[in-house]
């Protein structure tokens, strides 16, 4: 056996490193970060559920189909992506403290793909059927608005629009990170 040959047979045999109790109660708070975030989440989300029936409601969107049917999936859409919020945050919660490291840290992972999948996938296709659904309404809010309010909706929506693509990008990205930071030994 050579000197190359020794190295490599002491590099296998050293100790795989095992997470600390330290590392794990961070995980712990980041966990409870989480769902702090998804719960405020839920609640915008709800709140802007219950502003578009108030809406549905006041403009009397059942006696012109298109009308409710934009605004019907619109809050359909915000209904879906407050579910995913819900199942996302009731499987946080699910996921046992009383598992040994090794088998928290791979649940945990495994929720995390979920997330990523959730963000990369799922909330961009609803949030281009959202935003569909809108583009169908401005006919109609042209038809029946003020030139100046019509044009407030457009540049708000704009604006909201790369908020809202902007926190989504944050949130994959941090999510990714603690991702690898998970997946790192």
């Amino acid at each position: 056996m050579d000197d190359f040959d020794n190295i490599k047979q002491n590099w296998k045999e050293q100790p795989i490193p095992k997470p600390s109790k330290a590392s794990f109660k961070g995980v712990k708070d980041k966990i409870g970060q989480v769902a702090r975030k998804q719960k405020i989440a839920n609640v915008v989300l709800l709140s802007t559920v219950v502003v578009l029936v108030a809406f549905f409601f006041y403009i009397k969107a059942m006696e012109h189909q298109s009308v409710a049917l934009a605004l019907g999936a619109m809050i359909v859409v915000l209904l879906v992506r407050v579910l995913v919020e819900f199942f996302s945050l009731r499987t946080l919660k699910n996921l046992s403290m009383t598992l040994d490291i090794e088998s928290f840290k791979a649940r945990l992972i495994g929720y995390y793909r979920k997330r990523v999948g959730v963000h990369t996938i799922l909330t961009p296709l609803l949030i281009l059927v959202y935003c569909f659904a809108f583009w169908t309404l401005l006919p109609d809010f042209k038809e029946s608005l003020s030139k100046g309010f019509y044009n407030y909706i457009i540049v708000s929506s704009l604006v909201l629009l790369v908020v809202l693509g902007g926190f989504i990008f944050v949130q994959v990205r941090k999510e990714m990170e603690t991702l690898k930071e998970l997946q790192s030994p």
